[in-house]
């Protein structure tokens, strides 16, 4: 239900029982058209709310820009706390969620899957996005799931500061999967981010890891699993936090946190780390950066080869925390000063 109090805001709603009234669906196929469209403030509280867009990309004439279809756009802030989004967009410079100023996701779920490319038009470009916020992004809770497949394809992106408290993140991008121009600080939750054709992590300002688990994936050298500014006198600091990097960290990272390396790993294969007495398996890639780079609160132990049982899946069943472990072998781990000499070696949703 649309509710307008003081400034317009939309509102999802879910009620105490599942019924019709609580699922939204809507198609829209015009050029750079928008599936919900308000000019102020965006909540999502509840309900199922699914929007496909079809359109192309356009120039505006009126705006001098290049503007691809949105499943959601918000001219002012964007928050969900509940419900579900699904969203896709297969138009050129098409994105899921597009954001003027602020966003926070605070729990409920969202998938987004744009299959566009890049829209080019009178020397400006409109690029498609999973997720793309102008003002700063907060995750605290919930569920986001997102994959870009067309030509220059980002993940998650914000123009402004990110912060990772909590939740669960999922990004496969065709080019880097999470991307902020300002600072990027994780302090908890479930990250994983694989970019097919980039880095996986990616800051413009300094990337902070303090906590959480990351799983990120670079497509090669000259890339990083997670990467920082550093020509801009950036730097990335991990001092907390269980880390699996495939293509190493940026070079000259701050490292308060031992990190370890394995000097090669094995494609579509099981591999566990033990942190203490916690572990967390994942299954790698097909492709990626040829070093393997983790880290926890104390020194880890890694196997690969294993089988695991029961335990909490993550990132559509790439990983998961605390199983049963049998059967592997031991990976001799060395220690990691950071730099990335770790170029292309053995994407998506596996």
């Amino acid at each position: 239900m649309l509710n307008i109090i003081g400034r317009p805001v939309f509102y999802v709603y879910l009620c105490a029982k599942s019924n019709k009234q609580n699922k939204q669906s809507n198609e829209v196929s015009a050029a750079a058209t928008k599936g919900i469209n308000c000019e102020s403030h965006i909540v999502v509280n509840g309900g199922r709310t699914t929007v496909l867009t079809t359109g192309s990309g356009m120039y505006d004439t009126e705006d001098k820009e290049a503007k691809g279809a949105a499943g959601i756009k918000a001219d002012s802030t964007f928050t969900i706390n509940g419900g579900e989004l699904r969203l896709k967009s297969t138009g050129t410079g098409g994105k899921g969620i597009n954001v003027d100023m602020e966003a926070n996701f605070n729990g409920g779920s969202v998938y987004v899957v744009t299959t566009g490319g890049q829209y080019k038009s009178n020397n400006d470009t409109s690029s498609p996005k999973g997720i793309k916020v102008d003002g700063d992004l907060t995750i605290s809770g919930g569920k986001i799931w997102v994959r870009t497949s067309g030509n220059n394809g980002e993940g998650i992106e914000t123009k402004s500061k990110l912060t990772i408290t909590g939740g669960e993140v999922a990004s496969y991008a065709y080019d880097d999967a999470i991307n902020s121009k300002g600072d990027m600080t994780i302090n908890g939750g479930y990250v994983y981010a694989q970019g097919q054709h980039n880095d996986g992590l990616d800051a413009n300002g300094n990337c902070y890891i303090k906590g959480g688990t990351v799983y990120a994936i670079c497509s090669g050298t000259p890339e990083v699993a997670i990467d920082a500014n550093t020509e801009g006198g950036k730097k990335l600091y991990v001092s907390g936090g269980t880390i699996i990097a495939i293509g190493g960290l940026e070079n000259g990272a701050s490292l308060t946190q031992s990190c370890y390396q394995a000097s090669s790993w094995s494609a579509n294969t099981w591999y566990t780390l033990t942190v203490g007495n916690d572990t967390f398996s994942f299954k790698t890639p097909s492709s990626g950066g040829s070093g393997l780079v983790v880290s926890g609160a104390s020194q880890p132990t890694l196997k690969s080869g294993v089988t695991v049982a029961d335990g909490t899946s993550y990132f559509s069943g790439l990983s998961i925390a605390g199983g049963t472990i049998s059967g592997g072998s031991s990976v001799s781990l060395s220690s990691y000063s950071s730099g990335n000499s770790m170029g292309g070696g053995p994407g998506g949703w596996h």
